[in-house]
């Protein structure tokens, strides 16, 4: 049974589950986060995922960035896997603009001071679902 490893799980929120995937998002003001998670077992390379799921999550992600640059201001859409913390094979997609407080560099170990509000969530979670439809 899939299991979200829990650092993930605290920090952000679900949004949908779509096409074996968990999209969810960060919970943080300063930059729009969003977090895509195979919800296959004991996955945790890139390759662990087989090819047609793999360019889902690949063809996804990138679709949604440029969906989500047109609908607001931002400068930059950073996508990456890292998984040097959180083993658990996950997909980061994070819009930037040059105005964050964390620009240029990366997002990850930044400090971000402020969560989202209850507006902001709903906003956010609206343009993603108006998107996976």
């Amino acid at each position: 049974m899939f299991k979200l490893d829990n650092r993930i799980e605290q920090d952000s929120f679900l949004v949908k589950e779509f096409n074996d995937f968990q999209i969810r998002i960060m919970d943080v003001r300063e930059v729009f986060w969003v977090i895509l998670i195979p919800t296959k077992i004991n996955l945790i390379e890139l390759s662990d995922l087989d090819i047609e799921k793999r360019n889902i999550l690949i063809n996804f992600a990138v679709e949604l960035g440029d969906f989500l640059k047109s609908n607001k201001e931002y400068d930059k859409v950073n996508i990456a896997m890292l998984g040097n913390v959180v083993s658990q094979l996950h997909l980061h997609l994070v819009l930037r603009k040059k105005s964050d407080p964390a620009w240029p560099g990366p997002v990850w170990g930044y400090n971000f001071k402020n969560k989202l509000d209850e507006k902001s969530k709903s906003n956010r979670s609206k343009l993603i679902l108006q998107f996976s439809k």
